[in-house]
């Protein structure tokens, strides 16, 4: 059978046109375990390539397949949606799978653009949803052993040579439970980690590939040290290095385990993406993250000392955060000489307490899933308003990244070409207050027929695709 897997990407991705391009491992693994069955599959990921075409049809190699898989996050449903309707117009007969977060979180609402939606953990009954095993409309999968899981096949990637970091998992679930995070609702808050002879094993058969640049996917990488510091002590005694690692981890795993860092360094890892969110200790506490602001400028002391470079995540928009919270933060992240940091807004996923808490105060603003982003305000804040929150995500770029600062002129060129531009209807109904006007109504399947890309986004992502890494 050939079957072709999806993966939609967010109506304006910012990473992928700064030429970061990391596909979706999940899917990824989903495609090497059937490709093992003996089917034909290649993986269109809009994190690397387009799927579709200028006009925003679905590309014909890709409606060539006999059946086809597609996974959604929130902020790429209504486009993933939009996939379905194309294909189900072009192959009336063929087999659509539906599955991801936002399958999981809300299945009913996937079930209406496909055959059958699969929840959770699809590894170990891929093959079997394919192949008519299953009769139900709405299939929920099963925890996985990831030791057991085959090294991921890159090469069913279309344009697979255009990936700039080849992603690795190292272990999946969280124990930790942050009221806006979708991970415990796929994992159930179930932590495991792969074998270090399994890790080991990976990557330098990864090294020997060529793969020199990595992240490591993992919501906590780091947090079982018994298993992490084996298999990178492993590879450092088997002489393997990489030219450039980073991962995402959490400011207690920094500083519990300095000694980890020291070693992390000496494979190659340069960079670390922690979740601080916050420099409030009230909102710190309220968002369940189990952490201070002393801690965070610890965690930055000790990595700044063994040299490697931090990425700060914020979150704007938490309850306690105020018309002064922007220029604490830029302050803030200057005085602990954080390399960089990424601003996100708030948004209260489908799926997690954060969004049955708001929902039920008549906080939520609008379901238009594209929205949900970490770009739009979509909610109304307690201490600010919408329009307010919203120029204070712009204004937190604008004030750390200068147009003379690393990143500054990029940073200003996204908002002019391609945020505002596109944006403009959804700005207006902010500032009339009447964003449910933008309201895309799922109930009446009253989705656009396609999504079509800006010429100058096209341009920009060729562009950036010969820039080499």
């Amino acid at each position: 059978m050939k079957i072709a897997f999806i993966v939609p990407g967010p109506q304006l991705n910012m990473y992928k046109l700064g030429g970061i391009r990391i596909p979706n491992i999940g899917v990824i693994y989903l495609g090497t375990i059937l490709r093992k069955a003996g089917h034909d599959v290649r993986i269109y990921d809009e994190n690397v390539t387009r799927a579709v075409d200028w006009k925003g049809n679905l590309k014909r190699e890709i409606l060539e397949a006999d059946a086809f898989g597609i996974s959604i996050l929130t902020p790429s449903a209504l486009t993933g949606y939009i996939y379905a309707q194309q294909i189900r117009q072009a192959k009336p007969n063929a087999k659509i799978v539906i599955g991801g977060m936002h399958a999981t979180a809300m299945p009913e609402e996937a079930a209406q653009f496909c055959d059958h939606v699969v929840t959770k953990e699809a590894e170990g009954i891929i093959v079997k949803v394919f192949e008519g095993g299953f009769k139900e409309k709405i299939i929920h999968g099963e925890v996985v052993d990831i030791d057991n899981l085959p090294y991921p096949d890159f090469s069913i990637v279309a344009d697979h040579h255009k990936i700039t970091y080849f992603p690795v998992s190292a272990s999946r679930g969280c124990p930790y439970n942050c009221p806006f995070c979708q991970v415990p609702t796929v994992f159930e808050r179930k932590y495991r980690t792969r074998s270090p002879e399994s890790m080991t094993a990976e990557l330098i058969a990864r090294r020997k590939s060529g793969q020199e640049v990595l992240f490591f996917n993992d919501d906590l990488f780091g947090l079982n040290v018994e298993n992490t510091m084996p298999f990178m002590e492993n590879l450092i005694r088997c002489g393997v290095r990489f030219r450039y690692v980073s991962a995402e981890t959490r400011v207690n795993i920094i500083n519990k385990n300095p000694e980890l860092l020291t070693v992390m360094k000496q494979l190659g890892f340069k960079k670390l993406h922690v979740g601080v969110e916050s420099i409030n200790d009230e909102n710190l506490r309220d968002y369940s993250k189990a952490q201070t602001v002393n801690d965070i400028k610890e965690a930055m002391k000790v990595a700044n000392d063994v040299g490697i470079k931090i990425n700060g995540m914020f979150i704007l928009g938490m309850d306690n955060d105020d018309n002064s919270t922007v220029e604490r933060t830029v302050n803030f992240i200057k005085q602990t000489h954080m390399d960089t940091a990424t601003f996100s807004i708030l948004y209260p996923i489908p799926g997690t307490p954060l969004f049955n808490e708001l929902e039920s105060q008549h906080r939520i603003m609008t379901h238009d899933w594209s929205l949900y982003d970490g770009t739009h305000v979509v909610f109304k804040p307690k201490k600010v308003n919408p329009l307010n929150l919203q120029n204070m995500w712009v204004s937190a770029w604008k004030s750390l990244y200068r147009w003379y600062t690393r990143y500054g002129l990029a940073n200003r060129g996204f908002f002019k070409l391609f945020w505002y531009p596109r944006n403009r209807d959804y700005l207006r109904a902010l500032v009339e207050d009447k964003l449910s006007s933008l309201e895309t109504r799922l109930k009446g399947l009253k989705l656009p027929t396609n999504f079509r890309p800006t010429i100058i986004e096209l341009f920009v992502e060729n562009l950036v695709t010969r820039v080499p890494a």
